[in-house]
């Protein structure tokens, strides 16, 4: 089972996946970001230039304040609100990536099994498994897939982190993760780590090699180019060139297939087609179908945000999520990955960094230094 987080940002329920398919409430308080708060409330009304406001503006002047930070959690992003997306992630990493990797274990060095947690991340990899009408990823490489993503992450802060001479911050970083309180510069590292991470799987699925195009794809997109688009630079006129030379090559190259050859690349743009038009309806089901089990099932709501910020000591802000109940995770298949210590360090690096660096308070302003509201 996955370490219960304590960062104050203070996680007060867990989830035992072995016994349990009834996901309680989570509860995250986060003083050190109520504490913020509460400072720039006082600092925009206590001012010099704010002594002529009555205690009631003043009063009114912070409300405002606090309902313009509560509101940024709501806004859309892609299509969806931004408390929606973090619930979508938590519903994921908490056991519905189940669906897409089975129940994982690790097999470390002597032998000896870990069970794995959900990194969240599962359901970038919607579309891209292996079925019996298309090839793919098994759930083992995903997982090892994400293990290598991780462990990646991980080699660059620590190189980051020798050259600078900033070891001590890293691993404090990584302390923050296992529960450590964060300063308000570590949640926004944290936020951008993540950031990273969710850019580049976000494309994930047109990896696959039947995303690549084929020679017929190639030959329409320079035509395309050549034909609609305006070169009047003397350096796009010389790109022309190149593009007319590539044109032409890939063009002879077609002709010389022949008959045969060509029908045979026909077949092949056909298949390519039938297999993206596959993978991305299944991607955009299982992103579909997320969503539809938090919008269903449920009177209350499921993300409200509480504040205390009446003084500084005693500012908080806390959370309050409610998922939808999940299938006990033995209830997927087993799958057994054999990792590397450094992969298993990078893989657990990376499925406790989406529950700090992807929470709406984290991507707030109070993190992201926003001044004025």
């Amino acid at each position: 089972m996955e370490p219960v987080h304590e960062l104050h940002y203070h996680v007060e329920a867990a989830l035992d996946h072995s016994t349990e398919t009834a996901l309680p409430p989570l509860y995250y308080q986060w003083p050190q970001l109520g504490q913020e708060l509460f400072a720039r409330e006082q600092a925009l009304t206590d001012g010099t230039s704010q002594q002529t406001m009555s205690e009631q503006e003043k009063r009114q002047k912070r409300a405002n304040i606090r309902e313009a930070i509560i509101d940024q959690l709501y806004r859309d992003e892609e299509g969806y609100a931004l408390d929606m997306r973090y619930m979508a992630f938590l519903l994921v990493r908490r056991g519905r990536g189940g669906e897409l990797v089975g129940n994982p274990s690790a097999i470390e060095h002597g032998g000896r099994r870990r069970e794995l947690p959900y990194t969240g991340l599962e359901g970038y990899y919607a579309g891209s498994e292996r079925t019996s009408q298309r090839p793919g990823m098994t759930s083992e490489a995903i997982i090892q897939e994400e293990a290598n993503l991780g462990a990646e992450l991980l080699k660059s802060l620590k190189k980051r982190a020798i050259e600078s001479y900033a070891w001590a911050g890293f691993a404090h970083l990584k302390h923050v993760l296992a529960g450590e309180e964060p300063a308000i510069e570590e949640l926004k590292t944290l936020q951008l780590l993540w950031t990273e991470i969710v850019r580049r799987l976000h494309v994930r699925i047109y990896h696959n090699s039947e995303f690549e195009p084929t020679r017929t794809e190639n030959i329409e997109h320079l035509e395309h180019l050549l034909f609609y688009s305006a070169f009047r630079t003397e350096q796009e006129k010389e790109m022309k060139k190149v593009l007319e030379r590539e044109y032409h090559q890939l063009k002879d190259a077609y002709e010389q297939l022949g008959a045969a050859g060509q029908e045979q690349e026909r077949q092949e743009l056909a298949r390519r087609i039938h297999i993206r038009d596959d993978r991305l309806e299944e991607f955009h089901q299982f992103r579909k179908a997320t969503y539809e089990m938090l919008a269903t099932g449920v009177q209350e709501e499921r993300y409200t945000i509480g504040v205390q910020d009446t003084s500084l000591k005693d500012a908080t802000i806390t959370e309050a999520i409610t998922l939808p109940d999940l299938p006990d995770r033995s209830t997927y298949p087993p799958t057994l990955v054999h990792l590397t210590p450094e992969q298993l360090e990078g893989y657990l690096f990376l499925a406790h960094l989406g529950g700090v660096g992807g929470d709406p308070l984290v991507r707030s302003a109070l993190v992201s230094d926003a001044s004025s509201y």
